[in-house]
Order: C-alpha cells, then structure tokens, then sequence
C-alpha cells in the first residue's frame, strides 16, 4: 500500500502523541483479550504499575488518598505481588468504606491492611468487583486499575495541612 504524504502526517503525529501520552500504539482485533490488569470494562491498554500515592482535598479538612504513578497520574495499576503505601491506602480504603462486607474480612484475616498486594487484598477486590459493581467474567480480576479507581469508595480523612491523620469513617468516590 502507498502512504500518501497526508497520511504519513497523521501516522507521525499519533505516534508523537503517543509517546508524549506514555501511551503506545497497538492494533487488535475486537475480540482480543483485555490484558491481565485491565480491571474492568473500559480500562486503558496502557496502564503502568502505581508507585505511589497522591491528594485529592474534598473539603477544609477533608481528603482521599489515591494510589498513582510517580508524578500526577493516577491512571496506574495494582495486583497481587506489589507492595506500597498505595497498596496500604487501597486496603485502608477497603476496610473502612466497605467494613462489614466479605472483602473487608478479606483483608482482615490476610493480616490487615500491611501494605502488601495478596490473596486477601486480591480476593477482597474480587469480591468488590463482583458484588459491588456487577462486573462478570475476566472483568472480575481482583486488580486495582482505572475502572477500580472511577467506581470505588475511598476512605475520607482529616487532615492537618493537607498531612493525613485518622479516617473518619465516612467515604468520597475518585471523581466527585
């Protein structure tokens, strides 16, 4: 097939875009299996592994902590075999804005929230995914990525300058 100069422009400035995304380019066929850590419908291709945590201010003294990647973007993912302060974050989250449910039980007799990725975060993230949103199938991975972060509770905290101090048991979606 011959490239016509309009059609090498718009090949050369998707790839620029891409790289200057982070993103990559890929083509597959609808049917194509989502990846490992897609966590969910409508998830991004190209997702990297969180690394950190980031601040979202609710209010004066309100904020929710949200696992990110190094920098500002909190398009990451978690799964089992990781550890962090993200992954602390996410287990706290679990336990006080889903207390009483299977998933907190789950994290709870896996030793807490310790900051460690394991069968029980896994398997609370599971229970999330099935019985809280609904999702079915290979969407229910038990991994923390952008559908996880758009749909779940995070735990609301107070704060001190912006510095954490206790949870008040009270919970705040991602976006709102």
């Amino acid at each position: 097939m011959r490239k016509t100069g309009k059609s090498k422009a718009l090949l050369a400035t998707g790839t620029m875009m891409a790289a200057l995304l982070g993103g990559v380019i890929t083509a597959s066929p609808a049917n194509a299996a989502a990846p490992v850590f897609a966590s969910g419908p409508a998830a991004a291709a190209a997702i990297h592994p969180c690394g950190e945590t980031t601040i979202r201010t609710r209010s004066a003294l309100t904020l929710i902590i949200v696992p990110r990647i190094r920098g500002s973007i909190s398009t990451c993912y978690a799964r089992q075999g990781m550890s962090g302060d993200y992954v602390y974050a996410l287990q706290v989250n679990i336990l006080v804005c889903y207390a009483g449910t299977p998933a907190a039980t789950y994290i709870k007799n896996s030793g807490g929230a310790d900051g460690v990725y394991g069968a029980g975060t896994r398997d609370a993230f599971k229970w999330i995914q099935k019985n809280v949103w609904g999702l079915t199938g290979s969407n229910v991975d038990g991994v923390y990525g952008p559908y996880a972060r758009d749909h779940m509770l995070f735990a609301l905290w107070w704060h001190t300058n912006t510095v954490p101090t206790t949870t008040n048991g009270r919970c705040s979606r991602y976006d709102v």
